[in-house]
C-alpha cells in the first residue's frame, strides 16, 4: 500500500494542551499551523525512499511530549505510521516500566515524550527501541575518558588529535548539514516561548528521574561534587598583610587555587570530548542504522508508512546528515560489529506502553 501523502495543513503544531496543566501555549494562528514544528526534521531516508520524520525533544518539558504525541497521532490516523523509534534500550525500557507502572505516581509525574510517543502509537509491534544499550555506553564512556587522558598528556600528537575531533564532531554532530540546508537551528529552540516555559521542568524532572532510576550513578557524583565543594573549607586560611592592607593567600589556598584551575579546564576538555565522541557521534551511528533498518522493514512489509525517530534535540542533525547521505557511509558500514546498539529491538507486548 502506497503510503499517503500528509498535506502541509496537517503537519503544523496542534493546539497545545500542557499534561501539568499551568503552562499554555500560544494559540496558532491559520498560517501558523500549516508549518511545520520548529523541532521536527521531515525529509525521506536516502537508501530507501521513505519518509522519516525526526522529533527533537527536551526531555520531560511538556511541550516536547505533546509535539512527540501529537506527530505520532497525525501519521497514525493517517495510516502512514510504519514504526516509531525511540531513544532507548531494552534495558532502560524494562527500568522505566518497573519504576512507573501504569497508573502510578511516578508515571504521572515523571511522564516524558518517550512514553507519550509509544502511547500514541497504540500498538507495540510498531515500537523500536534504538540507542546503544545503557551497558554499552558506559564502557563506551571509559574508553573516551582513557583516550582523552592519554592525548592530554602527550603535547605532541594527542593535542591536536583533540582539537581535530572538537573540529570534526562539531561540524558533523552539531552543524550536519548546515543551517541553509534544513538543519535544527539554535533559534527553533530558544524563540518556542512555550518551550523555555517549560524548561524548568526539565532541569527538575530529568535528574529526578535519573535519581530515580540510577542512584548507583547519581549518588557517587553528587557525594564528588558535595566533597570537592568542601575542599576549601579545609584549608588554613590566609591573612592581611599589616602594611598594604591586602589579603595574602596561604601556601594551602594557592594550592587549592591551582587544583580548582586544573579542574576547570579538564572539566571542558573531557565533557567536552565526551559529549561530541560517546554521547553524539557513536550513539548518532546507532540511531541512524536503527532507523534505517525501520525504513527498510517498511519497505520489505509493501504495506509502506513513515518512520518517526523520537530523540534529544541535541542528536537531530547528526542523524539526517547521516541518512541523507551527506556525510560517509561509516556509519552503516559498521553495523553489527558490537558497537552495542539496541538494534531497533522490538518492545515486547507484555512491555506495551499504557499511560
Amino acid at each position: 500500500m502506497a503510503t499517503p501523502i500528509i498535506s502541509p495543513e496537517n503537519v503544523g503544531p496542534p493546539p497545545y494542551s500542557s499534561s501539568l496543566g499551568f503552562l499554555p501555549r500560544p494559540s496558532f494562528s491559520a498560517r501558523a499551523r500549516t508549518r511545520a514544528p520548529r523541532q521536527s526534521l521531515r525529509f525521506k531516508d536516502r537508501a530507501t525512499g521513505v519518509d522519516v520524520t525526526l522529533v527533537g525533544t527536551m526531555h520531560y518539558n511538556p511541550v516536547s511530549i505533546e509535539l512527540a504525541s501529537s506527530t505520532v497521532t497525525r501519521l497514525r490516523e493517517a495510516d502512514a505510521l510504519h514504526a516509531v523509534v525511540l531513544e532507548s534500550c531494552p534495558s532502560r525500557w524494562k527500568k522505566t516500566q518497573k519504576t512507573q507502572p501504569p497508573g502510578s505516581f511516578l508515571r504521572w509525574f515523571l511522564y516524558n515524550e518517550m512514553l507519550a510517543a509509544a502511547d500514541a502509537a497504540g500498538d507495540p509491534t510498531k515500537i523500536r527501541l534504538g540507542d546503544q544499550r545503557i551497558e554499552d555506553l558506559g564502557a563506551c564512556a571509559r574508553r573516551t575518558i582513557a583516550d582523552t587522558t592519554r592525548d592530554v598528556l602527550n603535547p605532541l600528537g594527542g593535542w591536536g588529535r583533540l582539537v581535530r575531533d572538537w573540529r570534526d564532531g562539531f561540524d558533523r554532530e552539531i552543524n550536519g548539514r548546515g543551517d541553509a540546508r534544513g538543519n535544527l537551528r539554535a533559534a527553533d529552540l530558544w524563540r518556542d516561548a512555550a518551550l523555555l516555559l517549560g524548561m524548568p521542568v526539565s532541569m527538575f524532572k530529568y535528574p529526578m528521574a535519573w535519581a530515580i532510576k540510577s542512584p548507583k550513578v547519581i549518588v557517587p557524583f553528587a557525594a564528588f561534587v558535595w566533597g570537592i565543594e568542601r575542599i576549601p573549607t579545609l584549608v588554613r586560611p590566609g591573612g592581611f598583610d599589616a602594611v598594604t592592607g591586602a589579603y595574602v593567600m596561604s601556601g594551602e589556598e594557592r594550592l587549592v587555587s591551582a587544583l580548582f584551575l586544573a579542574l576547570d579546564v579538564a572539566e571542558v576538555v573531557f565533557v567536552s570530548r565526551l559529549f561530541l565522541k560517546a554521547l553524539l557521534e557513536t550513539r548518532n551511528d546507532i540511531l541512524s542504522r536503527s532507523i534505517r533498518v525501520a525504513c527498510e522493514e517498511s519497505v520489505e512489509s509493501g504495506e509502506g508508512g513513515g518512520v518517526v525517530a523520537v530523540l534529544g534535540a541535541a542528536h537531530l542533525n547528526g542523524v539526517q546528515l547521516r541518512l541523507m547521505g551527506d556525510g560517509d557511509d561509516e556509519w552503516w558500514a559498521g553495523a553489527g560489529e558490537g558497537s552495542g546498539e539496541g538494534a531497533g529491538e522490538d518492545v515486547a507486548p507484555a512491555e506495551a506502553p499504557s499511560r
